[in-house]
């Protein structure tokens, strides 16, 4: 029973935001999962009980049920990682909009260009789960989540496309919703500096305009990223209280 929910909280570990970032110790993770296994553990002991003892003597459906775990545990901390991209997918539009961005320095995470705005939503990002009490809402969605799927079932690969289609779809949404200003000056501003190049082809317009740009860009992000901020949070705990297991009523003896 501790492996099996371990093999669960482990994965979700690993996948959710805050708690398993990459730039965190694997000890100090590896430490986070075994302690919440701890705490989880007698809770769920009743929905473990029938399962790990037919696991026991049966090592093909012992493989079956921990391999079911991990994919839920990875399918629920996935979710909560991709609600978290949305303020990182922001900060990479304001850097295209602003000018911050180079195609030669690619981000290993989102795979466009790796600029100082980004780096700062990187690092923004587990502040805010960690000091708002956001990653509260994966753990509770582990724990419920023995009664959306509970151990030894068949997935539900249908109802988890869904759900990761939907899920990617907000996620786009609000990055475009907390980046709207960026995009609407940055669009407008080329139009522009086209129209005043016509009507002054002598002079170099877009060398004298791009210093411009890339000051009031950062001058703007530094008057709205508190409002960004405080928006994504906001956002980001609804959508986490739509993860499966969240408010799910635990059965009890």
């Amino acid at each position: 029973m501790f492996l099996l929910v371990l093999c669960r909280v482990s994965a979700l570990v690993l996948a959710s935001p805050g708690l398993g970032e990459s730039t965190s110790p694997m000890v100090v993770r590896a430490g986070i999962a075994i302690c919440i296994t701890f705490a989880i553990l007698p809770i769920e002991h009743n929905a473990l009980k029938d399962v790990s003892g037919q696991a026991l003597h049966m090592p093909a459906r012992a493989i079956a049920i921990i391999a079911g775990e991990i994919l839920y545990g990875i399918f629920i901390g996935w979710l909560a990682r991709v609600i978290s991209l949305a303020l990182g997918i922001s900060m990479q539009l304001v850097a295209i909009f602003t000018g911050l961005a180079s195609v030669l320095q690619p981000d290993p995470d989102l795979g466009a260009s790796s600029t100082a705005i980004s780096h700062m939503a990187a690092f923004l990002v587990p502040v805010i789960f960690m000091s708002s009490g956001l990653y509260v809402l994966p753990l509770a969605a582990v724990t419920g989540s023995y009664t959306v799927f509970p151990p030894g079932h068949m997935p539900m690969v249908g109802d988890m496309a869904r759900s990761v289609t939907q899920v990617t779809a907000q996620t786009f949404m609000l990055a475009f919703q907390l980046s709207a200003p960026f995009v609407l000056i940055g669009t407008l501003w080329p139009a522009m500096l086209g129209v005043l190049n016509r009507l002054l082809p002598s002079i170099q317009v877009y060398s004298m305009a791009m210093p411009a740009q890339l000051l009031g860009g950062v001058l703007l992000l530094a008057i709205l990223i508190q409002v960004m901020s405080g928006v994504w949070q906001e956002r980001t705990g609804d959508f986490l209280l739509s993860l499966p297991g969240v408010g799910a009523a635990t059965p009890h003896p």
